[in-house]
């Protein structure tokens, strides 16, 4: 693996509040995020973890009372996500999120990976075959799926849905991959399976 002195960012958080309502979440973060490096946030349950990875791809959006202060700079384009120019579902086509629950869409096991690509535009088969293979290669979920891409994802177990939902945010390419606890219902083959698929990204 290659040290580099001077890493790239990637993003940045600069004097980042978050409030639900009037209740301040999120005060005064300043934190780089690097490119092509693991990022780990540490700390007890309720300190703002999710909260704050939510802010990257605009998440809070969707909820009414919800408001930002200060920047999250994306680069190499320097945009500041959460400027109200943006629009929060390009935001989302460039950073994905698994969530600590798993939560596949009502379709297909196929249809769930093949899903950003298709918004994205992409319908050739071949294509999307070879895409949809390599992500659920990369979750650590092809063998145990492969013969049956046409079943509801929703007959998967709990871990079974979790890396499928790891497969249908790489599907995409994402340039930055938000982990929310992904592996806190996985048993430990799958968990040493998923940490290392975020080393070899």
């Amino acid at each position: 693996m290659q040290i580099h002195d001077n890493p790239t960012l990637k993003a940045e958080a600069r004097n980042l509040n978050f409030y639900y309502g009037e209740a301040k979440a999120l005060k005064g973060i300043n934190m780089p995020i690097y490119d092509k490096k693991v990022t780990a946030l540490i700390g007890p349950s309720g300190c703002g973890k999710s909260t704050y990875l939510r802010s990257f791809n605009r998440m809070h959006d969707l909820y009414p009372g919800n408001r930002y202060e200060g920047e999250i700079r994306f680069f190499p384009d320097n945009t500041n996500l959460l400027s109200p120019e943006v629009d929060p579902i390009e935001v989302r086509m460039r950073i994905g999120m698994v969530f600590q629950k798993p939560n596949p869409f009502p379709k297909s096991i196929y249809e769930n990976v093949a899903y950003g690509l298709r918004v994205r535009g992409e319908n050739n088969k071949r294509v999307l075959d070879d895409k949809i293979e390599h992500a659920l290669r990369g979750a650590a979920i092809w063998d145990e799926v492969k013969d049956r891409l046409q079943d509801l994802a929703s007959n998967l177990s709990g871990g079974q849905q979790q890396r499928l939902c790891i497969a249908r945010a790489l599907a995409t390419d994402p340039e930055l991959l938000l982990f929310d606890e992904p592996t806190s219902a996985l048993d430990p083959i799958a968990t040493g399976a998923i940490e290392e698929l975020v080393h070899e990204l």
